[in-house]
């Protein structure tokens, strides 16, 4: 009876961790060169909220990340920094980023 109900805890366990890490592969953050104009916006779909120089979003579409990063700085302006799906992007990436965004 105790292995039963371990065993039931621990799969719970399992499935508590399990959605948790999922949470943190689908939500995404950036950080502008200046200030945002807006407490929030629509992108893809998602929600977008800002305070200052920084925006983030709990969910996000699967896309790959730097035609994420080019739409979005397409949208919102010039990023210092951005992280998407779990990945982040580099100093080289985001200026290709940057660059692309702009040509766009």
């Amino acid at each position: 009876m105790r292995t039963a109900v371990f065993a039931g805890l621990t799969a719970c366990a399992l499935m508590f961790a399990g959605s948790a890490h999922a949470a943190d592969t689908q939500s995404a953050s950036l950080k502008l060169k200046t200030a945002a104009t807006t407490e929030q916006f629509i992108h893809e779909g998602s929600v977008w909220r800002c305070k200052d120089d920084a925006c983030s979003s709990l969910t996000v579409p699967s896309l790959p990340i730097a035609r994420a990063c080019r739409r979005l700085a397409g949208q919102v302006g010039e990023l210092t920094a951005f992280s998407y799906r779990g990945k982040s992007l580099d100093e080289a990436g985001l200026a290709e980023c940057n660059t692309a965004a702009k040509k766009g």
